[in-house]
């Protein structure tokens, strides 16, 4: 599997270094690169996908440089406080594996300044989109959760042709979907980033809906 990532990103370098000469822009962070510990090993494999990192690797230019701060950062063991790692611990929790042992990717294989890219410089980055779909096919996890918020919602389309967008029970059905398609695992959701879903309190509906529909080990 790490081989078969690593394979994947080293076809693909040329395009990360054709994009920065296109761009000729020295803000742009990334591209965020798996390097997996012991995902493999879990009896139920978690894949989450969030939008974009902030200042993700902004010096290094190696393949085995970003492999490496991948492996380091360690499924954000170090951000206890952080939303997006703190839900995610828990989601680990309720369906039994290990933490620290999902996988993490993201839609935007750069950041831009440290934050979302926009305009003319979000269409660039869109052409990395299939990335997320070779490391799904990869990976081949049981639990896939998008963290992508419904603005991305078109993106998802155009990379899973006739995507179905269907209601979970009990949470707001224009934030929290169920994602239906061929070439992703039957329990995959996209939901808003875990900032808003903390601060729009739905924390608890979303926990309580995930511990109802989501295998345990």
């Amino acid at each position: 599997m790490e081989e078969q990532l690593k394979e994947l990103y080293e076809n693909e370098w040329h395009k990360f270094d054709s994009f920065r000469a296109d761009v000729k822009d020295e803000n742009f962070s990334g591209p965020l690169l798996l390097e997996l510990k012991s995902y493999h090993s879990q009896k139920i494999k978690l894949l989450i996908v969030g939008q974009q990192t902030k200042y993700w690797a902004t010096h290094s230019s190696t393949l085995d440089d970003l492999l490496d701060i991948y492996s380091g950062f360690n499924l954000g063991k170090g951000y206890v406080n952080s939303p997006f790692w703190n839900i995610t611990r828990k989601i680990e929790s309720i369906i039994g594996i290990d933490k620290y042992s999902c996988a993490w990717t993201n839609l935007n294989r750069f950041d831009y300044k440290g934050a979302e890219p926009e305009g003319v410089i979000l269409e660039k980055i869109k052409e990395f989109d299939y990335l997320v779909k070779d490391e799904i096919r990869i990976l081949k996890p049981d639990i896939c959760l998008f963290y992508t918020h419904n603005k991305y919602d078109y993106r998802l389309r155009n990379l899973f042709n006739n995507l179905q967008f269907t209601k979970i029970d009990n949470l707001p059905s224009d934030q929290f979907s169920k994602l239906s398609h061929s070439e992703l695992p039957e329990h995959t959701y996209r939901t808003p980033h875990p900032n808003s879903i903390r601060l729009r309190k739905w924390e608890s509906e979303f926990l309580n809906a995930m511990k109802e529909i989501l295998p345990k080990v």
